[in-house]
């Protein structure tokens, strides 16, 4: 193997996610604002079809939250997702979806309780 392309230092995966999460999530944040603040003061109003182009990067913030938690590129964990058993992807998905539905009613209850 070439001596430049071994010496070259490479970027870990986890701070590319972490990168990546970050880029996404500020550039989510700003997508937010449009919507929700600078819209209805022009007196527009985005139908729920509407909003679908800018949930886009919070998909890009959270696939790089999960390069960063795990570890591994996006890619192989889908190739990993993929080679595991209907029923497996089954049991792991409702989990990560309770777990997710929890979290979400919790942070709710957190931001309600400081009002």
């Amino acid at each position: 193997m070439n001596e430049r392309f071994r010496s070259a230092p490479k970027t870990s995966v986890r701070r590319k996610g972490l990168f990546r999460f970050v880029i996404g999530l500020a550039v989510f944040t700003v997508c937010l604002i449009v919507p929700l603040f600078l819209l209805p003061y022009l007196g527009h109003q985005l139908t729920p079809p509407g909003m679908i182009p800018f949930a886009l990067p919070g998909a890009y913030a959270l696939s790089g939250l999960i390069e960063f938690i795990t570890g591994i590129s996006f890619l192989e964990f889908a190739r990993r997702w993929d080679e595991l058993k209907g029923w497996q992807r089954g049991v792991f998905g409702t989990f990560i979806v309770l777990v997710a539905g929890f979290m979400i009613i919790c942070g709710i209850a957190f931001v309600v309780s400081l009002l």
